[in-house]
């Protein structure tokens, strides 16, 4: 009886040294992984050139380009009023291009303008481009109160 308590602890002693060790074996690198630094997650693309010609007619109120990429009525109103109300345009820079699902890609683009009372300023565009067709997305309203 005393030696059948004796193997029963020497076996209870290993399984639990087994035991510990592979849960430590587990749990410290998943801990580790936690704690380190990951790198941050890019769904960057190349920029499109259909977005490229697009941002270029839009700032040159290039009508003709703007109908054959079949660009809406209130679209090129905008090109027209944007190049009447801007004396000087740089071309537009290229910020970035992201993928964000469903097929449509964003681009961001920016520009140096003045306008026709000599102020500078910079403006900023977001293109989106998705199975041929091109979209001029708005900018929030400005929430600066003069």
């Amino acid at each position: 009886m005393h030696r059948r308590r004796i193997w029963f602890r020497r076996i209870t002693k290993v399984v639990a040294t087994v035991g510990i060790g592979a849960m430590l074996g587990f749990l410290a690198p998943t801990v580790i992984a936690d704690f380190t630094e990951k790198p941050a997650v890019q769904a960057q693309t190349a920029e499109s050139p259909v977005a490229r010609q697009f941002i270029t007619a839009f700032v040159a109120d290039d009508q003709a380009t703007l109908d054959l990429l079949q660009i809406g009525a209130d679209t090129k109103a905008k090109a027209s009023r944007f190049k009447a109300e801007y004396i000087k345009v740089d071309p537009p820079v290229h910020l970035g291009s992201w993928i964000i699902g469903g097929g449509l890609t964003l681009h961001g683009y920016a520009s140096h303008v003045v306008d026709t009372s000599g102020v500078e300023d910079q403006l900023a565009w977001r293109v989106a481009t998705g199975a041929g067709s091109v979209v001029l997305i708005d900018p929030p309203p400005s929430v600066l109160t003069p």
